[in-house]
Protein backbone atom coordinates (compact mmCIF):
# COMPACT_ATOMS: atom_id res chain seq x y z
CA UNK A 1 0.00 0.00 0.00
CA UNK A 2 1.36 3.41 -0.97
CA UNK A 3 0.47 6.18 1.45
CA UNK A 4 0.76 9.91 1.07
CA UNK A 5 -0.06 12.90 3.21
CA UNK A 6 -3.30 13.23 1.24
CA UNK A 7 -4.25 9.64 2.15
CA UNK A 8 -4.25 10.55 5.83
CA UNK A 9 -5.66 14.08 5.51
CA UNK A 10 -8.93 12.42 4.53
CA UNK A 11 -8.75 10.28 7.68
CA UNK A 12 -7.91 12.99 10.22
CA UNK A 13 -10.13 12.80 13.31
CA UNK A 14 -11.12 9.24 12.37
CA UNK A 15 -10.76 6.19 14.59
CA UNK A 16 -7.94 3.69 14.08
CA UNK A 17 -7.18 0.47 15.95
CA UNK A 18 -3.59 -0.16 16.97
CA UNK A 19 -2.46 -3.65 18.00
CA UNK A 20 0.19 -2.88 20.60
CA UNK A 21 0.47 -6.60 21.39
CA UNK A 22 -1.75 -9.66 20.89
CA UNK A 23 -3.71 -8.86 24.06
CA UNK A 24 -3.93 -5.08 23.68
CA UNK A 25 -5.68 -3.39 20.80
CA UNK A 26 -6.66 0.21 21.44
CA UNK A 27 -9.00 2.46 19.50
CA UNK A 28 -7.31 5.78 18.90
CA UNK A 29 -7.87 8.95 16.96
CA UNK A 30 -5.69 10.44 14.24
CA UNK A 31 -5.42 13.97 15.65
CA UNK A 32 -2.82 15.55 13.37
CA UNK A 33 -1.49 15.23 9.82
CA UNK A 34 1.35 17.67 9.22
CA UNK A 35 3.73 18.28 6.33
CA UNK A 36 7.42 18.42 7.12
CA UNK A 37 9.26 21.25 5.45
CA UNK A 38 12.07 19.81 3.38
CA UNK A 39 14.31 21.93 1.19
CA UNK A 40 15.96 18.89 -0.34
CA UNK A 41 12.94 17.43 -2.15
CA UNK A 42 13.60 16.46 -5.72
CA UNK A 43 10.95 16.84 -8.38
CA UNK A 44 8.37 14.08 -8.12
CA UNK A 45 9.45 13.03 -4.63
CA UNK A 46 6.52 12.72 -2.20
CA UNK A 47 6.18 15.31 0.54
CA UNK A 48 7.44 14.13 3.94
CA UNK A 49 4.80 14.22 6.67
CA UNK A 50 4.00 13.13 10.19
CA UNK A 51 0.95 11.66 11.88
CA UNK A 52 -0.05 11.97 15.53
CA UNK A 53 -2.42 9.43 17.07
CA UNK A 54 -3.96 9.73 20.52
CA UNK A 55 -4.93 6.69 22.59
CA UNK A 56 -7.21 6.86 25.63
CA UNK A 57 -5.91 6.13 29.11
CA UNK A 58 -2.40 6.22 30.47
CA UNK A 59 -0.77 3.05 29.11
CA UNK A 60 2.44 4.00 27.31
CA UNK A 61 3.95 1.52 24.86
CA UNK A 62 7.57 1.75 23.72
CA UNK A 63 8.53 2.85 20.24
CA UNK A 64 8.03 -0.05 17.90
CA UNK A 65 6.28 -1.19 14.75
CA UNK A 66 2.60 -1.92 15.37
CA UNK A 67 -0.27 -3.02 13.15
CA UNK A 68 -2.68 -0.16 12.49
CA UNK A 69 -6.06 -0.37 10.78
CA UNK A 70 -8.96 1.84 9.86
CA UNK A 71 -12.27 1.00 8.25
CA UNK A 72 -11.28 2.98 5.12
CA UNK A 73 -7.80 1.51 4.50
CA UNK A 74 -6.23 -1.90 4.87
CA UNK A 75 -4.17 -2.92 7.90
CA UNK A 76 -0.53 -1.84 7.71
CA UNK A 77 2.57 -1.83 9.94
CA UNK A 78 3.59 1.56 11.30
CA UNK A 79 6.59 2.61 13.40
CA UNK A 80 5.19 4.66 16.29
CA UNK A 81 7.03 6.69 18.92
CA UNK A 82 5.36 7.90 22.13
CA UNK A 83 5.65 11.70 22.23
CA UNK A 84 3.58 12.74 25.24
CA UNK A 85 0.67 12.17 27.56
CA UNK A 86 -1.90 14.28 29.33
CA UNK A 87 -5.39 13.93 30.76
CA UNK A 88 -6.76 13.09 27.29
CA UNK A 89 -4.42 10.14 26.71
CA UNK A 90 -1.09 9.17 25.16
CA UNK A 91 0.12 10.54 21.83
CA UNK A 92 2.21 8.60 19.31
CA UNK A 93 3.92 9.94 16.20
CA UNK A 94 4.79 8.33 12.88
CA UNK A 95 7.06 10.09 10.39
CA UNK A 96 7.13 9.46 6.63
CA UNK A 97 10.21 10.76 4.82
Amino acid sequence: MTVTKQTFEQLQDKTFNIAFNPETQLACQLIEVKGINSHTLEQGQPEPFSLVFETPGDLVFEQNTYLVKNIDIEEFPLFLVPIGADEKGVRYEAVFT
